[in-house]
């Protein structure tokens, strides 16, 4: 095979895993700048090639993350997933959000690492009082797995219990979605009151998530 050819079959493989790597979720810098590198590279190429399946492909080079989101107006079968938000998971992405500006405002730094304890602490007035502290452990695991799934935050390698806040949670929890989220709040503070109080304990689980929908994008498989 010729170099030239050599190097359309290269090009070609390289395209394809972008592709992939962007169905299956957010595809950071940090993680891959190989890949990385591609997607810049071919943006206008990808772009064109996800039109035709109704996604738009979203690039931050700023945060330096890409993510594919459904068009609204496409009349192709829907593609990207919208998640139903449980009041656990609905105050956790606040409570994050919150820290990600409090960062911004405090160092300009764009990346953002809670420990574990960091997150219950902020969780602490949301949830029920529990004096099973494994029990009570164990429920923020939990809540905390199903925002890794949305992928909104990211386990650490090596750093036992420390999460990184993923910088695309600015474009979901954005202006306009905390202000319907806050249309609501009123009834979710006095239910996190009754929770904090001993009451309705196991609601935290059972909740469906009737409070909001997350407008999605391809979940991230981590």
């Amino acid at each position: 095979m010729s170099t030239a050819e050599d190097l359309v079959e290269r090009n070609e493989e390289n395209f394809s895993r972008a592709a992939v790597m962007l169905l299956k979720g957010i595809v950071d810098r940090g993680k891959d700048e190989v890949l990385w590198q591609v997607i810049i590279n071919e943006q206008a190429a990808l772009g064109d090639y996800f039109r035709r399946l109704g996604l738009v492909l979203i690039i931050d080079e700023v945060d330096e993350y890409a993510y594919l989101q459904q068009e609204e107006n496409s009349s192709l079968p829907r593609l990207v997933q919208r998640f139903p938000l449980s009041y656990p998971v609905s105050m956790l992405l606040v409570e994050l959000r919150k820290a990600l500006g409090q960062q911004d405002t405090a160092s300009g730094d764009t990346r953002l690492v809670l420990t574990f304890d960091d997150i219950m602490r902020r969780m602490e007035p949301f949830l029920p009082v529990n004096a099973n502290e494994m029990k009570y452990r164990q429920s923020m695991e939990h809540i905390i797995s199903q925002v890794i799934q949305l992928g909104f935050l990211q386990k650490l390698k090596g750093r036992e219990a420390e999460y990184e806040v993923r910088p695309v949670l600015r474009r979901f929890v954005d202006a306009q979605w905390l202000s319907s989220f806050e249309a609501k709040l009123a009834e979710y503070e006095a239910h996190g009151q009754k929770l904090h109080a001993g009451r309705d304990a196991e609601a935290t689980e059972e909740d469906d998530g009737e409070e909001g929908m997350l407008s999605g994008f391809v979940r991230h498989e981590s």
